[in-house]
């Protein structure tokens, strides 16, 4: 919970659309009456009309995307059902994936409540590949594991799919207590000064009206202060590309 409400940070905007900063521990639509940035944006802009074209975990940091009319709101939505969106992902996994690049591939079940919400299934479920890339790793630590930073980027967009990928992979998302590794996360969690995962929406790329978007959003400092003490800080620098 906030003190005080944070002021809307805009990352990129057009007439058309516009990419906030959304803070960890923000919902983008509250469930429960708390504090959303869609209301904040809505205020900090005089644009009572501005409507979110996804939606990030509350916990999640990074670029978030509002739609300015409706007609915006459709086009957008159609990027991201036909998958012509593309969404990279930064994040701080607990040990170091063995190959630089490549895909996880694993059905996931429909989103259910509890500590554990959405599962690996073998059987039905829903399909779901995320690409993910090594971008550093750090050295032995202290207490006798290594971290890493990765790069992942969703095709489907299934609710929590990075996070449950990571996790089935073998290398969880750091200070995620819900998917990932609980024991190493009370180890890390006051040296590092992580209290939530350490995932961050990093970028957003797509083509509108003829045009090439690239909407990038600067790590926050809790991520980068937690980077520095791994010895991953810049590292993300590298990665422009994909």
């Amino acid at each position: 919970m906030f003190a005080h409400p944070p002021r809307p940070i805009i990352i990129h905007e057009n007439r058309d659309w516009v990419v906030f900063f959304k803070p960890p521990g923000l919902e983008t639509v509250s469930r429960d009456g708390g504090p959303e940035l869609v209301s904040l944006v809505r205020e900090a802009l005089g644009e009572p009309n501005l409507t979110p074209a996804h939606r990030l975990d509350r916990d999640t940091s990074g670029a978030q995307l509002f739609a300015r009319n409706p007609e915006a709101e459709m086009a957008l939505t159609r990027l991201f059902r036909e998958r012509r969106m593309e969404k990279t992902y930064l994040a701080i996994c607990f040990g170091v994936p063995r190959n630089r690049e490549g895909s996880i591939r694993r059905k996931l079940s429909e989103w259910e409540s509890g500590r554990r919400p959405v599962r690996v299934v073998r059987r039905g479920g829903r399909e779901a590949s995320t690409r993910y890339r090594l971008l550093a790793a750090s050295d032995e630590l202290p207490a006798g594991w290594r971290a890493s930073l990765v790069a992942f980027s969703p095709h489907q967009g299934r609710t929590h799919q990075i996070r449950v990928h990571a996790a089935a992979f073998g290398y969880p998302i750091m200070a995620d207590d819900q998917y990932g590794n609980r024991s190493i996360n009370r180890q890390a969690g006051d040296w590092l000064g992580l209290k939530r995962q350490a995932l961050h929406s990093w970028r957003l790329s797509f083509d509108w009206r003829g045009e090439k978007v690239e909407a990038v959003c600067p790590l926050p400092d809790d991520l980068r202060l937690a980077m520095g003490k791994l010895g991953l800080a810049g590292q993300e620098r590298q990665f422009i590309h994909w």
